[in-house]
């Protein structure tokens, strides 16, 4: 993670709704974006130190329903530094004409926070993304 990182790191979906996890000046930000009626922002209280970090973004269900509430966990290296309740989620699926980018959103931008700045290239270096789904 380059010092002051002003980047997305993930996104899924794109300006009509989606999801990013991106860094603002160094702090890492998360942003649940459901179909423009509701935008849900966790950031850390902290900049996440520069030098090789291990992010971590865990969504789960809150209840187990369509379009119910999911809590989100933000951790660099183990630590806490975010988490939150998305009190409304996307029923199905967001839009795949966006897709998932890794360390750029080339698709519309999922969040407000960093339009003006897309498609908001990482300026570091991601060695590994791991994805899991657990049902």
């Amino acid at each position: 993670m380059p010092e002051s990182a002003n980047s997305v790191l993930h996104a899924l979906g794109g300006f009509s709704g989606g999801l990013a996890c991106y860094a603002d000046n160094g702090t890492l930000c998360y942003e649940y974006n459901l179909f423009e009626i509701l935008r849900t922002q966790l950031k850390a209280n902290e900049k996440t130190p520069a030098g090789k970090v291990k992010v971590e973004v865990s969504t789960t269900h809150a209840e187990r329903k369509p379009g119910g509430p999911l809590t989100v966990v933000s951790k660099v290296s183990g630590k806490l530094v975010a988490d939150g309740v998305v009190p409304v989620s996307a029923a199905l699926l967001f839009t795949a004409n966006d897709c998932l980018d890794i360390g750029i959103n080339l698709g519309s931008p999922v969040s407000l926070a960093y339009f003006d700045r897309a498609p908001f290239q990482f300026n570091g270096k991601i060695d590994m993304v791991h994805v899991q789904y657990v049902k």
